[in-house]
């Protein structure tokens, strides 16, 4: 049950947010999570708080490949067929670690970029 609550409400951040422009994050008139809230979940050391890192990130990228792959948004991510969450998780830190004054904003618009930055199609 958590699980669910976690993705419907990353889906519902990712829904409401505007596409990121190449820059730290996009300011946001309202958020669920910030950059630096998702970045403190995925550098815990307990397992929820990876796994729901893990599965807002997840969630992150379906909206992006929905609104690329329909054309709702310029551009589009293609990652790699095999790669893991874990990996993913990976390329989003190393992002936040080199803009941490981005942490401030959403999360979402953050993890585009992030996503962008390493696997643009």
């Amino acid at each position: 049950m958590f699980r669910k609550a976690v993705v419907s409400l990353a889906a519902l951040a990712i829904a409401s947010s505007m596409p990121a422009a190449a820059q730290d994050s996009t300011p946001s008139s309202g958020v669920f999570k910030t950059g630096q809230q998702v970045y403190d979940l995925c550098t815990s050391k307990t397992a929820a708080d990876l796994d729901t890192c893990d599965y807002f990130i997840m969630a992150a990228h379906d909206m992006i490949k929905l609104y690329g792959d329909t054309k709702m948004a310029e551009g589009n991510i293609c990652l790699p067929a095999k790669i893991t969450a874990g990996e993913v998780r990976a390329i989003v830190l190393d992002y936040w670690r080199g803009k941490t004054s981005g942490l401030k904003f959403s999360a979402v618009s953050s993890i585009r970029n992030a996503l962008f930055g390493k696997y643009p199609c």
